[in-house]
């Protein structure tokens, strides 16, 4: 028996991405699955699909850590006007509503949650748990940030006041672009960077070049 979230290969060689898409009469867990040739396209069909099951009705936000970084995550996302709820959970703060470990516990009522701590390892831990869940996992941007279009983001990012993401630029997911941080063009950052306050990201200088020509 496989958990809820994890990616296996199928027989017929397709990866399949299996979720929480909602509960029966009985509140019993519905599952679905999504499916692609490569293990990253599973789990892209995935994040779509969960995002799809979040009801509008039911935007309140669970921001994982309750310490200053994530105090940062809560200011943003009041910013942006779009959550009813945020709450936090944390194994110490006395402000949060619950210990990590119980993140399951919330996901009907807070079903968008994102992990908002520096620990790079431990960020990336919660956010493959937060998917194993089936949580819905945001990208968040500052109002106060510039993003090109043309950049991709991966889920649980969090790009904070001022931060600057050129154009064709690659970010991963679960990273922390901090306040005042610049990613150049075309620059990559592997899932759980953690770009510091002011910090610059070079432009990728020959791929650029490569998309003058």
């Amino acid at each position: 028996m496989w958990r809820v979230g994890t990616i296996r290969q199928r027989a017929d060689g397709r990866y399949e991405a299996r979720y929480a898409k909602g509960r029966d009469e009985q509140g019993r867990i519905i599952y679905g699955c999504c499916y692609g040739r490569s293990y990253e396209e599973a789990v892209r069909k995935r994040e779509e699909a969960v995002r799809k099951t979040a009801s509008i009705r039911e935007m309140n936000l669970l921001i994982l850590g309750a310490g200053s970084h994530g105090h940062e995550v809560q200011e943003l996302a009041q910013s942006l006007n779009v959550f009813r709820k945020i709450a936090f959970l944390d194994d110490q703060k006395p402000e949060a509503i619950g210990p990590i470990r119980d993140l399951e516990h919330y996901i009907d009522a807070f079903p968008i949650a994102v992990p908002a701590v520096g620990d790079c390892a431990l960020r990336t831990r919660w956010l493959e748990s937060l998917g194993v869940a089936g949580f819905v996992l945001p990208v968040l941007i500052h109002p106060s940030a510039t993003v090109s279009s043309s950049a991709g983001i991966g889920a649980g990012t969090v790009i904070c006041a001022r931060a600057t993401v050129g154009l064709g630029a690659q970010l991963g997911r679960g990273c922390i672009i901090a306040s005042g941080a610049t990613i150049g063009r075309y620059a990559v950052l592997p899932d759980g960077t953690h770009i510091d306050c002011g910090q610059v990201v070079a432009a990728a200088a020959s791929v650029a070049a490569e998309r003058s020509t």
